[in-house]
């Protein structure tokens, strides 16, 4: 992971268990359901958001994933990944309506957020970021001018944006935002460091030319009134980090 990246004093990552746990993952459509099955623990993200949840040889992986097999390991269960918009992640519309037993999708614990979905202790400390090409001219939020800035729908990254008053284009996953940008639909992206900078990394043409620290700490969202799932995932979240796993998980997807 990019230097740019600041961990929270609980973060760290994935061990060979759960790297070898993410290899027998089960997937499924956006419309399935956890349907009662006490053997699955039934895991919600929109991939592709590198390097939190995206596609490798034909399975989702990255640091949210391999969270989840931990979590799925210490419940005795079997992960399965469901595919879902973000914007009902974020709203605990997923959660609500049993599509998943939790949510874990570089999702930022907000306050807004807090009224509809409960949240695990804090797992990763993100920034905000402005990606752009290197030939755009700009250096940064306050030198986008009338550009037009591409943003993922309901994310931190947009509401930063907005409230710059910047000229937003959205879309609803990050991998169409990144074409559009590659493409000269937008000027430049607004999101969490750990994403932009990976994108940066993969061609030369694109750099991040400004981080804001916005205290943005990622959480495992879980439906409202859950406290025995939320009870399970901050005891894990307790484990990986005094055993090594989350260090782990660091240097696995993060390069930390």
């Amino acid at each position: 992971m990019s230097p740019l990246r600041r961990l929270v004093p609980a973060l760290a990552v994935l061990s060979a268990a759960g790297l070898a746990l993410t290899g027998c993952e089960s997937t499924s459509g956006g419309d399935a359901q956890a349907s009662g099955d006490s053997g699955t623990f039934t895991v919600c993200a929109n991939s592709p958001y590198p390097p939190f949840e995206f596609e490798k040889d034909g399975k989702v992986v990255g640091f949210d994933m391999s969270l989840g097999d931990e979590i799925a390991k210490d419940l005795g269960k079997e992960k399965k990944f469901v595919q879902a918009n973000f914007e009902t992640l974020e709203s605990g519309a997923a959660l609500d309506t049993g599509q998943c037993d939790a949510a874990i999708s570089g999702i930022s614990i907000t306050d807004a957020r807090k009224q509809s979905v409960d949240f695990s202790k804090p797992y990763f400390n993100d920034q905000i970021a402005l990606l752009t090409t290197k030939d755009s001219g700009i250096k940064g939020f306050d030198s986008v001018g009338d550009k037009t800035v591409g943003v993922q729908q309901a994310t931190s990254g947009e509401d930063y944006a907005k409230d710059k008053k910047l000229n937003t284009q959205q879309f609803e996953d990050v991998e169409l935002m990144f074409q559009s940008l590659e493409s000269g639909g937008v000027q430049a992206v607004s999101g969490n460091i750990s994403t932009l900078s990976k994108r940066a990394e993969s061609n030369p043409d694109l750099e991040v030319v400004q981080t804001v620290d916005t205290n943005e700490n990622l959480g495992v969202a879980v439906k409202k009134g859950n406290t025995e799932l939320l009870d399970s995932v901050n005891k894990t979240l307790d484990r990986i980090t005094s055993d090594g796993t989350m260090d782990k998980m660091n240097k696995e997807w993060m390069g930390l």
